[in-house]
């Protein structure tokens, strides 16, 4: 996969598990998995800001 076809994946992975957290979500999700998808998203968003910062060096 391409580095930009990685970002692409990335953003929409950040973007369907904010969705998941957002009012208009259709399930409410436990604290539990609440707290593992933060962590998911934000390891998610720390990787996609590295690969962007790499694209810049």
């Amino acid at each position: 996969m391409s580095k930009i076809e990685d970002m692409k994946s990335l953003a929409s992975d950040l973007a369907s598990g904010l969705k998941k957290l957002g009012p208009n979500r259709t399930v409410a999700l436990s604290v539990h998995v609440t707290k593992e998808l933060i962590e998911e998203l934000e390891a998610k968003a720390k990787e996609l800001v590295n690969q962007l910062e790499e694209m810049n060096e």
